[in-house]
């Protein structure tokens, strides 16, 4: 985030800063001295959205105004910002503080759907503000994180700013907007790489910087969890390949492997499961030996989902 930073005497400020990268997380470490920090939007090439700015102070306090209001922010509150907006922040004395910054697209929200929550002072003496208030000097001050511990770090604290938004009152606008949005981001992705074995809710929670968590409870009011979701895909692909004309030659195992499941016996159990037959006899009934209609791809029979 671009900021312009001057002092009383005009000198440049003296201090230490530390960044870490925590998946689509940045965290940082700054101990520095009287300072006026001012920050006007700017779209660099290739920035997609705004950030989520969290800001909390160990030592020392900032005067934060935004939207012509000041705010102060001191050791007991979480200062949330939109990096979307201009603001000042202005400090009378040394200081320390710790900064997260987490894209807005990760989350979910948009500038205009921060809300109450957009420069605010959030007490940090209870719920997820009190999480936040102890998690970030513990990420920020260690000497580095191994790359997969560091991006399952990040997702955790991406769920943590989520849960703050939503305990203070934007709570049908991230059920509802972003939550739907994630979904159709799944389902296009699942529709893209169904034919990988290795796609699973875990890959694809990576692929979108949230945690498994998070995923899970994304799709809790839909109905197949994401696991089933691949695994419907997956089995909708190979009966088309079974049913298209020409294809009788193809094995089962060939069939098994183009559409991601790891073997035939696989693809065999969860096909029964789902159409109430075998893939060989589907193939038959598809392509009229028994008589049955059935156009390629057709489902000819569908039992309704029992359980996700």
């Amino acid at each position: 985030m671009p900021v312009s930073v001057t002092t009383a005497d005009g000198r440049a400020p003296d201090g230490d800063v530390v960044t870490h990268r925590l998946g689509a997380v940045t965290v940082s470490a700054i101990a520095s001295g009287a300072q006026y920090v001012s920050h006007a939007p700017v779209r660099w090439p290739g920035v997609n959205g705004p950030d989520l700015v969290v800001l909390l102070h160990t030592h020392g306090s900032t005067t934060y105004r935004w939207r012509g209001d000041d705010v102060l922010a001191g050791p007991t509150v979480l200062l949330m910002h939109d990096s979307a907006q201009r603001c000042s922040l202005s400090y009378e004395g040394p200081f320390t503080a710790f900064v997260l910054r987490v894209p807005a697209r990760v989350v979910g929200l948009s500038a205009e759907q921060l809300g109450p929550v957009a420069g605010t002072a959030l007490p940090t003496t209870g719920g997820t503000a009190a999480l936040l208030a102890s998690l970030l000097p513990a990420v920020t001050s260690a000497a580095g994180w191994a790359p997969r511990v560091g991006e399952r770090l990040g997702a955790a604290l991406v769920d943590l700013v989520t849960l703050l938004v939503l305990e203070h009152g934007a709570s049908e606008t991230v059920q509802e907007g972003p939550r739907g949005e994630l979904v159709r981001r799944v389902r296009a992705y699942i529709d893209q790489h169904y034919r990988d074995p290795s796609l699973s809710p875990e890959s694809i929670a990576k692929a979108h910087h949230v945690s498994l968590r998070y995923l899970h409870r994304v799709f809790e009011p839909e109905e197949l969890t994401v696991g089933r979701l691949i695994q419907r895909r997956r089995l909708e692909e190979g009966a088309r390949e079974l049913a298209r004309p020409g294809r009788r030659a193809v094995t089962v195992a060939a069939v098994a492997q183009l559409c991601g499941f790891t073997n035939a016996a696989h693809l065999s159990r969860a096909f029964r499961r789902l159409h109430g037959c075998p893939p060989l006899e589907w193939r038959s009934r598809a392509l009229g030996r028994s008589g049955a209609p059935g156009g390629a791809g057709r489902v000819l029979a569908r039992p309704s989902v029992a359980g996700r």
